[in-house]
């Protein structure tokens, strides 16, 4: 993958890994991109279009889990990477939490951008869909303006990424309600790769012969966190239980809708605008328009914020911690000694991020020892290291001894 690819990709990085103050993830958006080079992840795995090296194209892993899942996968591969690392004379990379924090956020981001990146919209397909949805009614893509059309030329939207032509649509959704409500139409509704496909069709379309395409820019999730509130969303949606009406849905636990490209988040809030605009209408609320790159920072807070983790288990935690072989290493009850750090008191584990890479620091000293003790190497299935992490929080905070149940 070229470079820019990854200066584009490493942009969007800037969230948290939960919804805690504790774990900010980074603000520096060339973070992640600088350290999988600096840190030589780049010797072995490619990300996007090159060919596979020594390990797996990062780029090409559909990544459902969560970001704590994206750190259990690291570890469990951790062994075959120290074994091939000592192959080649390369030494293990160590990372600060925040270090951690900003590689995993910047392979997490290509999902984000899978739209753009790997699977760019189609606009042939486009161009069925500019006829499907009626938009033709309205829109000329003529250079000059039409007067027998009521809404204007789209012919300067060449000059727009994917992602700003959608939030011109957005601005323009009201009013474009209201015609089509006139007009005896239906409001046009964009299902999986559709809204790809119209914005691909309408820059083709509009672009003057041999021009480059404009790429989707990418937004910030602190910047839409800002923005979320700034524009009078957190007045009806929640997020993840917190603030919001009861009646409107919680935009922190849409993963299944939110969790996708750019394009398709778009096309999922243009799909549910005029339910929006009918309810901002009914409370005397303004319809709430974007400027600049806004629309791009806001899709991709949700986008990050439905990419938290679930609260664990601690229940299950428990288990977990016996059954995968860490009780035999580490303690946790204060004042019990053993192989590992006491994890009831053990210092730089205050986070999950401080806890993930505290591990993978270790895991080359780790290795041997658990040979030594006849202990297999832990595997952690999707949720199960959100779980345990959450049990650990638990033992920091009111000792608990595994094994007897004994508390």
């Amino acid at each position: 993958m070229k470079l820019r690819w990854l200066i584009v990709l490493a942009l969007v990085v800037s969230a948290r890994v939960l919804a805690e103050e504790s774990t900010p993830l980074p603000e520096d958006p060339m973070a992640g991109a600088r350290l999988f080079q600096q840190k030589g992840c780049v010797r072995c795995h490619a990300v996007g279009e090159e060919e596979s090296k020594l390990g797996p194209n990062l780029g090409r892993i559909h990544r459902r889990g969560s970001l704590l899942d994206v750190a259990g996968a690291m570890w469990n591969h951790a062994p075959m990477m120290h074994e091939r690392m000592a192959e080649l004379h390369i030494k293990p990379p160590q990372l600060t939490s925040q270090e951690m924090a900003n590689l995993i956020a910047f392979l997490t981001a290509y999902q984000y951008y899978l739209t753009q990146v790997g699977k760019p919209g189609d606009p042939d397909k486009g161009r069925e869909v500019f006829a499907a949805k009626n938009c033709a009614k309205c829109h000329s893509l003529q250079s000059e303006a039409d007067f027998e059309k009521i809404g204007p030329s789209l012919r300067g939207y060449a000059k727009l990424s994917p992602i700003q032509i959608a939030q011109a649509m957005w601005n323009h959704g009201p009013a474009m309600a209201e015609e089509f409500h006139r007009l005896g139409l239906g409001q046009p509704k964009f299902t999986n790769d559709e809204m790809a496909g119209l914005l691909a069709y309408l820059q083709r379309a509009a672009a003057p012969a041999g021009a480059e395409p404009v790429y989707v820019q990418p937004g910030s999730p602190n910047r839409g966190r800002i923005l979320f509130e700034q524009k009078g969303c957190a007045l009806c949606h929640a997020i993840r239980g917190v603030g919001g009406l009861p009646d409107v849905p919680d935009l922190g636990k849409r993963r299944e809708e939110l969790v996708r490209s750019v394009t398709e988040v778009a096309g999922f809030m243009w799909n549910h605008g005029v339910a929006m605009w009918d309810k901002m209408r009914e409370r005397q609320v303004p319809a709430v328009k974007f400027e600049k790159n806004e629309m791009a920072d806001i899709i991709s807070y949700l986008y990050f914020i439905n990419y938290f983790d679930k609260p664990g288990d601690p229940a299950r935690g428990i288990t977990l911690f016996a059954r995968k072989g860490c009780a035999q290493c580490h303690a946790v009850t204060p004042g019990t000694k053993s192989l590992g750090p006491n994890l009831s008191t053990a210092a730089g584990v205050g986070s999950p991020i401080e806890i993930i890479a505290a591990m993978w620091n270790h895991a080359q000293a780790m290795e041997p020892a658990m040979r030594a003790k006849g202990v297999p190497w832990p595997k952690f299935e999707p949720g199960e290291m959100t779980d345990v992490i959450e049990f650990i929080y638990m033992v920091r905070e009111r000792p608990v001894t595994t094994g007897t149940g004994k508390k």
